[in-house]
């Protein structure tokens, strides 16, 4: 369902019609106008309410699979008609599409045996392509028009010129397919996982060392983009941000070189920025860098969540906890949300668990936390629960925090030697020192008998730890920290202070 559900977003996004075999719109009287009008409309969430809804009288599972297998295709039809057109696509993307469509048509001509015409678009389409550094389709160009002038018109210098080209573009896609390999290779050991992580950082060392040569060769678009968050993830694995800083500005230097807009390079590289902004608590040049972020990424792409999820922690940290609360609420309704993979929305609803966490203290208003249950939270958190040395401590101190917040001191109790085991199990190495202390204040709470005063003396020690390594500290956690943990003790010890005063 999922599938056909994110094509009726696009054909929707981009006002495109769904048309039926003949090229006509699909008729409204037929059960395939319905269906997709249930999709559009979001009536269906899942194959068995369409077909139930679709097919009341039963036993219809094959007649559903052949009309959502029709509807599927008359939609793929609608989006390969689909024009890159208006604000919403950069210059880059809009002749991405104009130079792939362009030379499919030349493959038509080909094809046809039109080779004085294929040849003049070839070498016309070959002028944008290289413009724009599409280095696949300019190779393809260039095969074609070596083997046109060395097979066919017999022309040296020309075959010369095509097959010198060939021979460039092969070298440097050979580097762009091991620079993307590297990277694709280092981000599936970080994606469900958001610990620091020295083995990654060594591995984008080496892995960087391989490709940092041809990158001094070649100044192609895709080379760099791969490269360069490789040289990234050098410091950023280990949260070294001040090191990742003056990488984030060589490279967005670089994309602004570009004869065009290098959207998509530009929005990861500022984002990486914004991060390190963020991280060590430059505020005022991080909110500026934010919302340039947001022009540069149309609403609902991946990006657009990557950097609303850097601003809300820009808000969190800044103690703008509404902008943010409001932020987590906008995200979490909009219409792509559900088409982000499940470790990206399993996160935002971490960052909602900790809205809710502020707006039972009173540092939300209007926020209702009645809808929020702490044990579902918990038990559904499948991905992060396994990261332990990360997002699990996250979840572990909102959980510990919301008990009590709810004045469920008997339960914090019950928790107390899961808590340490945990903690000397998984919280033992510079990495997660932040971490560490901070559990420990938070196990000094029961132990204290939630008495405030005495809770404050005992986890002194802790917070002197937890002062002494900021979180600008080289391999410190960060992310886990989605409300800094100094902050969070305040809001700890003012509920028991209210306790006391009641």
């Amino acid at each position: 369902m999922k599938d056909i559900q994110e094509l009726a977003y696009i054909i929707q996004q981009h006002q495109l019609t769904v048309l039926n075999l003949n090229g006509q719109p699909i008729d409204k009287d037929t059960l395939l106008y319905r269906f997709y009008k249930g999709i559009e409309k979001r009536e269906f969430s899942t194959d068995e309410e369409a077909e139930k809804t679709l097919y009341p009288e039963g036993d219809s599972a094959a007649k559903y699979r052949r009309l959502k297998s029709t509807l599927r295709d008359r939609m793929l039809s609608s989006i390969a008609a689909f024009e890159a057109n208006g604000n919403d696509f950069s210059d880059y993307q809009k002749a991405y599409y104009a130079c792939h469509r362009d030379w499919l048509t030349v493959k038509i001509l080909i094809g046809q045996n039109a080779n004085t015409a294929a040849i003049g678009q070839a070498t016309k389409l070959l002028k944008e392509v290289q413009r724009y550094e599409f280095t696949l389709l300019e190779m393809d160009i260039a095969a074609y028009l070596a083997y046109q002038y060395g097979l066919r018109e017999s022309n040296d210098k020309k075959f010369k010129e095509a097959n010198d080209l060939y021979t460039h573009c092969r070298l440097l896609s050979d580097a762009e397919c091991v620079a993307e390999q590297l990277y694709t290779q280092l981000m599936v050991k970080v994606v469900n996982q958001i610990a620091p992580n020295a083995e990654v950082a060594e591995l984008a060392e080496a892995y960087y060392q391989q490709i940092a040569e041809k990158m001094e060769h070649f100044r192609s678009y895709k080379l760099h983009l791969y490269g360069n968050m490789i040289n990234v993830m050098r410091y950023s694995a280990i949260n070294r941000f001040d090191e990742v800083l003056p990488i984030c500005d060589e490279a967005i230097a670089f994309f602004e070189r570009k004869p065009f807009e290098a959207r998509v390079p530009l929005q990861m590289f500022y984002y990486q920025k914004l991060l390190c902004l963020t991280q060590l608590r430059q505020f005022e040049e991080g909110r500026s860098v934010a919302n340039h972020c947001l022009t540069l990424t149309n609403e609902g792409t991946f990006n657009w969540f990557k950097y609303k999820e850097l601003y809300l922690k820009l808000a969190f940290y800044s103690r703008n906890y509404e902008e943010g609360a409001q932020l987590i609420q906008a995200v979490i309704a909009h219409p792509r949300f559900d088409f982000l993979p499940e470790s990206n929305q399993e996160l935002w609803k971490i960052y909602e668990s900790y809205a809710f966490l502020l707006a039972k203290t009173g540092r939300i208003q209007g926020l209702s936390t009645n809808k929020f249950k702490l044990n579902k939270f918990v038990n559904e958190t499948r991905i992060y629960s396994k990261d332990k040395g990360g997002m699990n401590v996250a979840i572990l101190v909102l959980k510990t925090l919301y008990l009590l917040a709810e004045r469920r001191y008997d339960q914090v109790i019950d928790d107390v030697v899961g808590i340490e085991r945990y903690c000397s199990r998984y919280l033992t190495d510079k990495n997660t020192l932040r971490s560490s202390n901070f559990i420990k204040m938070l196990l000094q709470i029961p132990l204290g008998q939630f008495d405030a005063a005495l809770v404050e003396k005992r986890a002194a020690r802790y917070l002197k730890g937890l002062s002494e390594n900021p979180l600008l500290v080289h391999q410190q956690t960060h992310e886990v920290e989605i409300i800094p943990y100094e902050t969070l003790w305040e809001l700890a010890l003012e509920v028991l202070q209210q306790d006391l005063s009641k």
